[in-house]
């Protein structure tokens, strides 16, 4: 019934997104996507000339919230801890609602060596990377945190945890609450790091 409300194009990509998450890169072709969107192949390349044209807009639709969801928090009001931890949660909410999508955190290094993808990766993730860091080191300068912890460091390690978070849930079949497994970590990071 909600096939009908999207768009052919974000059909695509929804499938696309959910193929890569069930059997990785790979397994992407025009015939898994017709089959999996019940679409015709010629349909398909109508709007892809080939998988790599549709990868771009699965890696676009990746990063496609990262704005909205960094004006808001920047719009928030509260302490620079508080801003971190709603970063935490607006991702982890957004991952374990279409955790599809979270998967793709899995597939960097296949998307990197994608001349296709390769460009759009890098910048993504150095903006999720530039803008964490930022709220850590906006913490630091608030006396929120300890001025003796490196602010891309532990934006990397934030990072880094999300990855793990993903990768925990992919052994486990998806069991229990991105959310909580994701707060687990931020809070004891900030005990831990909190003046």
């Amino acid at each position: 019934m909600t096939e009908s409300f999207i768009s052919t194009k974000d059909r695509i990509i929804s499938t696309a997104i959910d193929i890569i998450s069930d059997s990785g890169l790979s397994s992407l072709t025009t015939k898994t996507i017709s089959q999996k969107a019940n679409l015709s192949e010629p349909l398909l390349y109508r709007f892809y000339g080939d998988i790599n044209e549709l990868l771009v807009d699965v890696v676009h639709y990746f990063y496609r919230f990262d704005k909205s969801v960094q004006k808001t928090i920047q719009s928030k009001n509260g302490s620079c801890v508080e801003k971190i931890r709603a970063y935490a949660e607006d991702y982890a909410i957004y991952f374990e609602n279409y955790e599809s999508l979270s998967i793709l955190m899995l597939q960097y290094e296949e998307l990197l060596h994608n001349p296709a993808t390769r460009d759009i990766m890098v910048e993504g993730g150095r903006g999720r990377r530039k803008y964490v860091s930022g709220l850590f080191r906006d913490a630091i300068e608030a006396g929120e945190i300890r001025d003796d912890l490196d602010p891309d460091s532990l934006a990397d390690l934030f990072h880094g945890y999300m990855h793990a978070v993903c990768l925990k849930r992919r052994f486990t079949e998806r069991k229990g609450s991105f959310k909580k497994d994701m707060f687990a970590f931020i809070d004891k990071l900030l005990e831990i790091i909190s003046v």
